[in-house]
């Protein structure tokens, strides 16, 4: 009997190492860190105990820039991983290396129904006529206001704003002790060219030739659009009057002088409504409104940010398959409603905004829906597709230092001018070297 049992025994084990072994392993790369990418891990373990064909094992490849370069490696060596989140101004570099597998096919071949996803983030993400890569976290650029400082000062909040408009608010908003020193800045912004490309847009301006690149190869950076010189003089003006608080690059140092009242507005991402939040803790009430718009424009509407998941090439089709099933798995209606809600990247599907634990959560907290409003009346069109070209992470430096260059001093178009032939310069450079 006990002989019996002995066998009995290694057959168990054989079987459970038989059935591990037939799990397929997917590599998948994430570009975010902190409370963000612990909700991507999170994700992760949920589709891994969701089913038992497939293992995802996620790597943290460092933030956006590091991320790239470090895929951009692993192609070159031949080793890349299953599935990589790419920021959006990846696009163009991630179609040009040809090491991908545009979704697209993937997509008509299951029949997956794209009529239920917003319009805008396959918009920008569509190269060639195909759906080069899965929308994951996307993202627009909003407002944020300190409301019980709008309420202090009778101002009544609203969504929609003009750059005009912003500016007055602003100067109410910003608080001087008796001496005349600046105890409450109105506003607080970083220099962030994300910002450059989102108002081109918001305002009717394409932010590189062929209408964004997408009519045909970009070769030329609209750096100096009516639009970019604008906001430079209002940024300048605001800035010399001490109602603007300007913080450098990062949009972290901007995001924790409006927390700790520092100052009354600031932009930043749909994605760190969350984290604001948390970092306010209750000091004071938020209220977000779309990114604004110069008068003599009009309103067009903003492109997304973010980034996507992409497949890449050279795998054995057994392995594509299961990064495939990952992929589709990320864009469910419920993952998709877990990651809006643990987050502020809107859902990408419209059933996620049905399903009952979103509902509640846009009732309590409004400012879960402005940018999915925001986005669902913004245009469809190449403005809004946003700008696809190559080089873009070294173009977007360029234009920060454009900005730089212009509160040290130098005369507006003088600093736009430069700044345009440095980006059409690299941008040349980068067509050069993959034969454009």
């Amino acid at each position: 009997m006990a002989k019996r049992w002995l066998v009995v025994g290694l057959l168990v084990t054989v079987l459970g190492t038989t059935a591990v072994a037939q799990k397929v392993t997917v590599q998948f790369w994430y570009s975010i860190g902190g409370s963000i990418g612990d909700t991507i891990q999170e994700l992760v373990k949920r589709f891994n105990a969701s089913q038992g064909k497939v293992e995802v094992k996620a790597q943290y490849a460092g933030g956006y820039d590091d991320a790239i370069n470090k895929l951009l490696a692993s192609i070159r060596t031949k080793n890349p991983p299953h599935v990589v989140q790419v920021y959006d101004i990846g696009t163009q570099i991630l179609v040009d290396s040809q090491a991908t597998i545009p979704v697209q096919d993937l997509v008509q071949r299951d029949k997956v129904d794209l009529h239920r996803f917003l319009a805008q983030p396959l918009n920008y993400y569509t190269v060639n006529g195909k759906l080069q890569s899965m929308p994951f976290n996307s993202s627009t650029p909003l407002v944020y206001f300190n409301l019980n400082a709008l309420q202090e000062a009778g101002i009544k909040p609203k969504q929609l704003w003009t750059f005009e408009e912003l500016a007055d608010v602003a100067r109410k908003l910003t608080k001087r002790d008796k001496d005349g020193k600046v105890v409450r800045h109105g506003i607080a912004l970083a220099d962030y060219g994300w910002f450059l490309e989102q108002l081109s847009y918001n305002n009717g301006f394409y932010y590189c030739n062929n209408e964004n690149g997408r009519k045909g190869r970009a070769t030329e950076v609209n750096l100096d659009n009516p639009a970019i010189q604008k906001y430079f003089q209002w940024f300048l003006d605001l800035y010399k009057e001490g109602t603007l608080l300007y913080v450098g690059r990062r949009t972290a140092d901007s995001q924790s002088a409006f927390a700790t009242g520092k100052a009354a507005i600031t932009f930043d991402s749909t994605a760190v409504l969350q984290g604001i939040t948390r970092t306010v803790g209750g000091r004071f009430r938020i209220y977000t409104g779309y990114f604004p718009y110069f008068k003599e424009f009009g309103r067009t509407g903003v492109a997304i940010g973010g980034a996507s998941v992409w497949l890449m090439k050279g795998f054995p089709e057994q392995e594509t398959e299961a990064a495939w099933s990952f992929v589709k798995w990320l864009v469910q209606p419920e993952q998709q409603a877990f990651w809006h809600l643990k987050t502020g990247y809107f859902p990408l599907r419209l059933e996620s905004l049905e399903l009952p634990d979103v509902r509640e959560a846009h009732r309590e907290d409004p400012n879960y829906t402005t940018a999915i409003q925001q986005l669902r009346t913004s245009k469809v069109s190449n403005v809004t597709a946003g700008c696809l070209m190559g080089s873009f992470p070294e173009i977007r430096q360029l234009s920060e230092q454009a900005l730089e260059a212009a509160l040290q001093g130098k005369p507006i178009k003088d600093a736009l001018a430069e700044y345009k032939r440095r980006a059409d310069a690299a941008l040349e450079r980068y067509n050069q070297s993959v034969g454009r």
